[in-house]
């Protein structure tokens, strides 16, 4: 009678590993920035930026809003000092009641674990490099939209692409298989304070697509007052990461962001709407410009200048 037991073990043997939260989520933020990317590099053909709009549009909002938490987070678990912190806690108060603070108190993972000023660095100057690409994009498409030539769109093609566009945010994209073992670090797999193409660096985005671009200048950003919460988020978050319980419900209750979500989905609707009414290029490339790229890094934003 004791192949039960044994047939047991095989499925437990056998069973795949349970999906990270985090890694999982993240994924959905990097298919968005790989197509800010493209939005940088597309070679526009004039009179004609209906592939441009559909890289703009085709992303979930609460998809993207929960990759970007991730990202967070993930990029604070990459700073020794704050991973030395919280492990320092766990070690002086025991695991559980470390785990107990993390997930009652939202500020706990900004006050208590040494260290926390370093991950909060890391995640500002990642955020601003993220949100500085997205308005350089929206200038570029700008400066489409006055270097054009006016033309009048076919009101009937116009029709038929907004019913197009309605469609394309409900379209599940996969990550290709390559590219997750760079975005699904581990506690302390990367190094963005010394490597900026690592993940959680400010030219990571520019990695992972091949693409090379010039470094910004070295700042130490501010964080946004108003945005202190979604910071104080992503601690904890990265938190219950260092400390090996990265999969519970509190950890996918707190991926979700309803006021940033709907912002993505105002930002996205004004977008299909601006484009519905487009009478020509001109204004096709206004609106990328606008809801597609600036208005959405305004969305995204944590840091602000020193």
């Amino acid at each position: 009678m004791r192949f039960i037991p044994l047939l047991a073990l095989a499925f437990l043997v056998a069973a795949p590993a349970r999906a990270e939260p985090l890694h999982d989520a993240v994924d959905a933020y990097a298919l968005y920035q790989n197509d800010i990317t493209a939005l940088i590099t597309l070679d526009v053909a004039a009179n004609d930026l209906d592939a441009a709009l559909a890289l703009a549009l085709r992303h979930d909002p609460d998809r993207v809003a929960q990759g970007w938490l991730a990202y967070g987070a993930l990029a604070a678990s990459q700073s020794p000092a704050f991973v030395a912190g919280v492990r320092s806690r766990i070690r002086a108060a025991g695991r559980a009641p470390v785990l107990r603070q993390l997930t009652r108190d939202a500020t706990y993972a900004r006050r208590r674990p040494p260290g926390a000023a370093e991950a909060i660095n890391i995640i500002l100057a990642s955020n601003a490099a993220d949100t500085t690409r997205m308005i350089a994009a929206g200038h570029r498409y700008s400066g489409f939209g006055e270097g054009m030539v006016e033309s009048a769109s076919d009101a009937v093609r116009r029709d038929t692409r907004s019913e197009q566009m309605r469609t394309l945010a409900g379209i599940a994209r996969p990550l290709a298989p390559d590219l997750a073992p760079r975005l699904h670090p581990g506690v302390l797999g990367a190094t963005p304070l010394t490597d900026p193409y690592a993940f959680g660096g400010v030219r990571f985005w520019d990695a992972l697509a091949r693409r090379t671009s010039a470094l910004p200048g070295a700042a130490q950003w501010r964080e946004q007052p108003s945005r202190a919460d979604r910071i104080n988020r992503m601690l904890t978050l990265a938190g219950l990461f260092i400390a090996e319980a990265g999969d519970t419900p509190r950890v996918r209750d707190m991926l979700r962001d309803g006021a940033l979500t709907e912002c993505l989905a105002m930002e996205q609707l004004e977008l299909r709407q601006c484009a519905s009414v487009s009478a020509s290029a001109n204004d096709d490339a206004h609106c990328i410009a606008r809801h597609g790229l600036t208005e959405p890094a305004a969305c995204f934003a944590l840091a602000q200048a020193p």
